[in-house]
Order: C-alpha cells, then sequence, then structure tokens
C-alpha cells in the first residue's frame, strides 16, 4: 500500500504532463470535476515522503512548518483546467481540507500554497494514523462562493 501512496503522488504530481484519453481529462477516484475546474488530491506518509522524496519534504517543511508530533501524512491538492491539451493550475483561492476519520476523529485546516513546476498546490500536514478509510472534504473558497469536493481515502 505504500507503494501505491507514492505512486500516486508522483501521478498527482506529474498531473500537467499527462495527456488526456478523453475530453473530461484525468478519471481518477482522486480528481473530481467542479464548474469547469478539476480538483485532485494526493496523500503520502511523512516518514516515506522524507525517506524517499527528501527535497520534497524540504520544501513542504519550508512552506508549512515542521509537521506537528501527531502528523502522520501530508495532504495535497491541486486545482487545475484543462486547455486543449494543457493543464493549467489555478491558485488563486483560499482552501481547506477536513479530514475525517473512520472513528469520526475530524481535523480542518487551512491549506497553504507551495510551489510546484507547472503552478502552486496546496497542503498540509494531517494525523491520519488510525488504519480505515477516510473522508476527506476539500472547501474551495473563491471570493464569496464556496465549493465543497468530498473524497475518500483507504489507509491500509
Amino acid at each position: 500500500m505504500k507503494r501505491l501512496s507514492v505512486l500516486v503522488l508522483l501521478i498527482f504530481l506529474t498531473l500537467a504532463g499527462v495527456k488526456a484519453q478523453d475530453k473530461d481529462a484525468l478519471s481518477t477516484p482522486l480528481t473530481k470535476k467542479v464548474d469547469g475546474y478539476y480538483v485532485s488530491i494526493g496523500v503520502v506518509e511523512i516518514a516515506q515522503l522524507k525517506d524517499s522524496f527528501p527535497r520534497a519534504y524540504r520544501l513542504l517543511v519550508k512552506h508549512h512548518g515542521k509537521p506537528a508530533a501527531s502528523d502522520t501524512h501530508h495532504v495535497a491538492v491541486s486545482i487545475w483546467r484543462q486547455e486543449g491539451k494543457e493543464f493549467r493550475y489555478l491558485s488563486d483561492f483560499d482552501v481547506e481540507a477536513e479530514v475525517r476519520s473512520q472513528l469520526m476523529r475530524a481535523e480542518r485546516k487551512k491549506l497553504g500554497r507551495y510551489p510546484h513546476q507547472y503552478g502552486d498546490n496546496y497542503g498540509a500536514w494531517f494525523n491520519m494514523s488510525d488504519k480505515g478509510l477516510y473522508h476527506i472534504s476539500v472547501i474551495i473558497k473563491d471570493g464569496g462562493r464556496e465549493k465543497k469536493v468530498d473524497f475518500d481515502y483507504l489507509i491500509q
């Protein structure tokens, strides 16, 4: 499962290089379409991030600060639009995420922006130490409007 998490993160981080197979762009359980743009999430264990991607870990610490002792995972959010064969990252939103475990423990945080080679992403550290199904709500604020996008993520 750890390898799968890394694979999901790598797919997420290289999304702009992916060529869409159809006009609805990338269709995965971790990407959803909302009002003409897409919202994608990536989740990776902090220990794995430190070991396998130390440069990425240092970048995230620079932009989010060090994870708290109870934090176990980084949740990343990308908001993007497909324009022809190109992907354009959108970074002019305020974004929050609420991560809820199957035990109904919830943690809501404002996500900080951090640079990505194709545009800004959003992210924060979270405690996802329980095994099982998590519900992740991404709240996107654009001026006075607010959109909520829901995802499920399994930790085994």
